[in-house]
């Protein structure tokens, strides 16, 4: 019997593969640019790293419900935004947060006052400018204190995501600043 290579099986493999290699690689939306806009900062944490292993590693991924992933900071480690009690962080669509993220050494931390109840006496929140992604505002953990999350002063930090308002309009975190993967298996004749 004879062994045949057949172009379309190997190019429905290869598709495959490379869609799997596609959302493992670009397994978070931080920092499209590679310009380091991916810090935020606590002044009782220090800094906070929303994309500690760079491209594809367990940073955050920004979606248009939900932030998911996860966030390093040296001196408090490991921040989960989408843990399985309180629901994790989430995303109004228009780039307010709310909701609570977690970590082991950090306890709960709030994106929003509205999480809350205590927006007329501390008024802070999370915000992403769904057009140029770039995060801003405060979270507030009551172990850690202030989480800042762009700061234009002496020290300039934030972070930015891919996530926003593209050419279409539709917020699906395809803008041309975002990375990502395409196929166009016409292009190999599959």
């Amino acid at each position: 019997m004879k062994n045949r290579f057949n172009i379309k099986t190997f190019g429905v493999f290869f598709s495959v593969v490379l869609l799997l290699f596609c959302s493992i690689v670009y397994a978070e939306n931080i920092d499209p640019d590679n310009d380091d806009s991916k810090y935020s900062y606590g002044e009782n944490v220090g800094w906070i790293n929303a994309e500690p292993l760079k491209d594809g590693g367990p940073g955050v991924e920004v979606g248009d419900s939900a932030l998911t992933g996860y966030m390093w900071g040296e001196n408090i480690g490991w921040i989960n935004l989408s843990p399985i009690d309180y629901g994790g962080v989430f995303n109004d669509g228009s780039g307010n947060l709310f909701g609570y993220a977690w970590g082991e050494n950090a306890g709960w931390i709030s994106f929003s006052c509205s999480n809350s109840g205590t927006c007329s006496t501390v008024d802070y929140g999370v915000v992403i400018d769904p057009v140029t992604g770039e995060f801003s505002g405060k979270a507030w953990g009551e172990n850690i204190g202030w989480i800042t999350f762009r700061s234009t002063g002496a020290v300039s930090y934030g972070i930015t995501t891919s996530w926003g308002e593209d050419s279409d309009g539709d917020n699906d975190g395809n803008a041309s600043r975002s990375g990502g993967c395409f196929i166009n298996t016409t292009a190999y004749g599959f």
